[in-house]
């Protein structure tokens, strides 16, 4: 009896988005390492992590993009949108511009991605030093 080569039956590509300093890079390591960092470094380019998760019986790996959110990569990241079957949108509650850049990032990831991708926001709340 041969063994499958891979120990999930599905796979999807996922992509978080948002500014700069919002925490994109923090959810991903809390995802995939199970683990809380406070201070993530600012990504350069493009970060990746995977998870195995079950869903009604079947493995599902999971391939988790986290994509720069600074302007200057904008062009560089724009390139790993294609395939996601969803993207999650990042903001900081404490940074309202952070909030409204989302419907810039929407129309890249509408305009980036294919018709049936999943979109959905998430507020994080990054810690910030008191002065």
């Amino acid at each position: 009896m041969a063994t499958a080569p891979y120990n999930y039956s599905y796979i999807f590509k996922y992509i978080i988005i948002g500014d700069m300093g919002v925490g994109k890079s923090c959810l991903l390591h809390q995802f995939t390492e199970k683990k809380f960092m406070a201070d993530c470094p600012h990504t350069i380019g493009v970060e990746f992590g995977t998870r195995i998760i079950e869903v009604s019986g079947q493995k599902i790996k999971l391939q988790i993009w986290d994509t720069a959110g600074q302007e200057r990569f904008r062009a560089v990241t724009r390139s790993y949108y294609r395939g996601a079957a969803g993207a999650l949108m990042v903001y900081d509650i404490t940074r309202r511009s952070t909030y409204n850049h989302l419907s810039s990032w929407l129309t890249d990831a509408r305009n980036l991605t294919n018709p049936n991708t999943a979109y959905c926001s998430l507020k994080q709340v990054q810690k910030r030093e008191r002065t």
